[in-house]
């Protein structure tokens, strides 16, 4: 006697990737995060490099940033210190440090640091290429730089403005 599989309604593929990471999610976390950070690390930089233990990350967010703190310490105290312990972990350029936090930081301690810095690099990449300046020449987030053809990026084609050059553009008229 033959067995015949049996559709149930529920036998469909599961999505790819770790349950419960949402990569749009974690991105637009990690851009938050270097926005708050960028505000907050002349006070908090120093304090959270000389930090050795959890509860020293914990005092240095209370210090330096009281916006940032209820959402990350002391429950992601650890973690945050093995990030700043990390081999990786840029000691010379404060811009640098940031970017490498916040997008550590993007998924809330769900994937390992490096996974989610991934994670939000191959989510970056995803966004359409704009153009940063109009003029004869332009430049372009795709790397093309030169004259327009008709106003549009001769690499890429888009004629995309990013959200500078549309406010430098009202500005002026």
């Amino acid at each position: 006697m033959a067995y015949q599989k049996i559709f149930d309604g529920r036998s469909e593929k599961k999505p790819r990737g770790r349950p419960g990471v949402n990569r749009r999610y974690l991105l637009v976390t990690a851009n938050q995060l270097r926005i708050q950070l960028s505000f907050a690390w002349p006070t908090l930089g120093e304090q959270l490099l000389a930090a050795r233990s959890p509860e020293d990350v914990t005092s240095a967010f209370k210090k330096g940033a009281e916006n940032i703190s209820s959402t990350l310490v002391p429950r992601l105290s650890e973690f945050i210190l093995e990030i700043i312990r990390d081999r990786k972990f840029p000691r010379a350029r404060m811009k640098s440090q940031i970017h490498f936090l916040a997008d550590s930081l993007g998924a809330g301690g769900l994937v390992k640091p490096r996974r989610s810095r991934e994670i939000c690099a191959e989510e970056r990449r995803k966004v359409p290429h704009v153009i940063v300046r109009r003029a004869f020449y332009i430049e372009c987030t795709c790397g093309y730089e030169g004259p327009a053809l008709r106003g549009a990026c001769q690499k890429c084609g888009t004629t995309v403005k990013s959200g500078e050059l549309i406010a430098e553009e009202d500005y002026r008229i």
